[in-house]
């Protein structure tokens, strides 16, 4: 039988907005057995598909992988016989390196596919109503990078846009005034093009160069006389935000609400008691809960890096929750020992407890995040539970914070989603309207916000 060979997607995200996604992309996220993403993909995107998912980003001044690592990791999973989806923000081929991706892949002989994205240039101009090209004002338009400042170009287009100036839009600035533009040439600033908190400025080349103000990345620098068709009550800028913190949001209407998910599944990086990195470090006789397909791939991606053969764990029972992850458990010659009719945390400790499940040692593979309430629950039925750590998921929104005052209303779904919501933020600005789902979560907001 011939090696089983891996498939790259090389896939443009767009520019914030997770509902910008090409149709084609999203078939083929949920197809790929790993996702490799960078920090302008969206945490909301990420979180609808069920593959192993790598974070390769920057946050905080610290790079989780460098350009080069990027290319070793897409490679070896490839290698492994994956289907792996490498998400860019925006389009990989308008400064999005993909084309040295390809060349590495091609270097490997891996074959891939490029599935293109909505550029941050036309998502900035849908979303702020400034026109890239407009009739009788702007019949050329030009993508260019905002450094180095010493090299930055100025192309004869009647509109530029000038990519990643968020630490530099002054110096940007000066750059092309030194190199000829006009001081009173119109310019926009848009800052997180297409997201909830996305702000723009408008003025003047020679305004710019004296701006103080921080730029928050990513951000676009527009120049142009098209400026002058920018209206203020755009139709984007019109919408209300609403942070959602919990599922449900159906009396929101997208038409006149910017929907923010706060998920609030009740997950929290866990001080360590739960929470263990080695199989090694488990137990011999021990219950393995799979709680999705993620899971189910994640751990013999784990075993088959870690030199571990699943023969080894002869004492162990392998438990799945829900029909996905059986059927994923079955493509790596497992039959499950247990199969529960259950999706939810919630689902997986009533099913426990009409089967009469009890003092079993249950691990559960994962991100290394830990279920409160499982624990609770499964612990009260005299098991134990541990978290065995197969993957990092620094996704979903590890570090992320919702900027609130870019937020009109919060709504409470429940009284568990304003705690969690607590325990993150302290206060809540008196500008925004919170609303809730029923009385118990209205006391609980009460309690917990207005002492």
């Amino acid at each position: 039988m011939s090696e089983k060979k891996g498939y790259v997607y090389i896939i443009g995200a767009g520019p914030g907005d997770p509902e910008l996604l090409t149709v084609k992309a999203e078939r083929v996220l949920h197809e790929v057995d790993v996702i490799l993403y960078d920090n302008l993909v969206s945490a909301e995107l990420v979180g609808q598909f069920d593959a192993l998912k790598i974070y390769t980003g920057k946050r905080k001044d610290k790079h989780h992988f460098e350009q080069d690592a990027i290319n070793e990791e897409i490679v070896r999973h490839a290698k492994q016989g994956r289907k792996v989806a490498r998400l860019k923000g925006g389009d990989p081929y308008v400064f999005g390196r993909g084309g040295e991706e390809i060349a590495f892949l091609r270097k490997h002989g891996i074959e891939y596919e490029i599935i293109p994205g909505i550029t941050a240039a036309q998502g900035a101009s849908a979303y702020t109503e400034i026109p890239l090209t407009i009739r009788h004002v702007s019949s050329s338009v030009a993508f260019c990078t905002g450094h180095p400042l010493e090299k930055i170009h100025v192309p004869d287009a009647d509109t530029i846009v000038y990519y990643m100036v968020a630490s530099s839009a002054s110096e940007v600035s000066r750059a092309l005034i030194k190199k000829g533009k006009e001081e009173t040439t119109k310019v926009a600033i848009v800052q997180n093009a297409t997201r909830y908190n996305q702000k723009v400025f408008t003025g003047t080349l020679g305004e710019l160069k004296n701006r103080d103000k921080k730029v928050v990345s990513p951000a676009l620098l527009v120049l142009g006389e098209n400026i002058t068709e920018f209206i203020e009550d755009y139709w984007f800028g019109k919408k209300k935000r609403v942070l959602i913190a919990g599922d449900r949001g159906d009396r929101y209407e997208k038409e006149q609400y910017v929907i923010v998910r706060y998920p609030c599944n009740e997950l929290r990086e866990d001080d360590g008691e739960n929470i263990c990195t080695k199989i090694e470090d488990t137990f011999a006789e021990m219950m393995l809960l799979f709680c999705d397909t993620s899971a189910v791939r994640s751990f013999f991606s784990y075993l088959q890096e870690n030199g571990i053969d699943i023969h080894d764990l002869v004492d162990a029972t392998f438990c799945t929750a829900g029909i996905a992850a059986s059927a994923e458990i079955l493509k790596h010659g497992v039959l499950p020992d247990l199969c529960l009719d259950a999706v939810t945390p919630e689902d997986i400790v009533r099913e426990m407890a009409a089967l009469g499940i009890t003092g079993e040692n249950i691990v559960i593979p994962g991100s290394g995040f830990c279920n409160e309430m499982l624990v609770n629950e499964l612990t009260a039925l005299s098991n134990s539970v541990t978290f065995l750590q197969v993957f990092f998921e620094g996704a979903i929104g590890a570090d992320e914070r919702v900027d609130l005052d870019f937020i009109d209303e919060i709504y409470f779904s429940s009284p568990a989603c304003a705690e969690k919501f607590r325990r993150n933020y302290k206060t809540i600005p008196e500008n925004i309207t919170v609303t809730t789902a029923d009385t118990k979560t209205r006391a609980m907001y009460k309690k917990l916000f207005k002492p």
